[in-house]
Parts: structure tokens; sequence; C-alpha cells
């Protein structure tokens, strides 16, 4: 098991996108998430991206991943969502 631990150190929402699968979980300012997956360390099972949307991490293992907050809590995607959702200029990013 892999696990990359993610915090918003500045004043704003910050979105953590989980890739390939585009998921968006939101962090306000302090938070952090882990992403967690079942691929082992040598595999090299993450990238970690900032860019002007957020932060993406990328999962390359082939494994699926999950969120957590520092709790422990799962964090299911679109937590924390504002209501004019995620930004249509990360889809273009992503392409």
């Amino acid at each position: 098991m892999s696990k990359t631990s993610v915090s918003n150190e500045t004043s704003n929402m910050v979105c953590l996108w989980v890739e390939p699968w585009g998921t968006d979980h939101w962090m306000r300012p302090g938070e952090e998430f882990t992403v967690v997956t079942e691929a082992e360390p040598e595999q090299s099972p993450f990238n970690v991206v900032v860019h002007d949307q957020g932060i993406t991490v990328w999962v390359n293992a082939g494994h699926d991943a999950e969120v957590f907050d520092k709790n422990g809590e799962l964090v299911p995607c679109g937590h924390q969502r504002p209501a004019e959702g995620p930004s249509a200029d990360h889809r273009r990013w992503r392409s």
C-alpha cells in the first residue's frame, strides 16, 4: 500500500483532483488529505502536479485510489465542491 499526503496551506479552497478518474475533493484552508492506493512504493504509484486549478495526484500503478482526511474518514468525490462546480479549465488542462 502506498500513500501520499496533500495539504492546503493557502487561505482559499483548493481542489485535489485524482487522476485518471477525474475525481474532485475540495480542501479548506489548513486541511490535509491522503491519497491511498494498493500499489507498492517500488511501483512509483504517484505523480503530484500543482497547477492553476489546484493539485492533481496521478495514480500511475493501475490500482484504484481512495482519499482520506486527517481523521481517517473517506473523502468522496465532490467533497465540499463549491456551488459553481469544477472548473472547465481543469478539463482542458487534463486533455
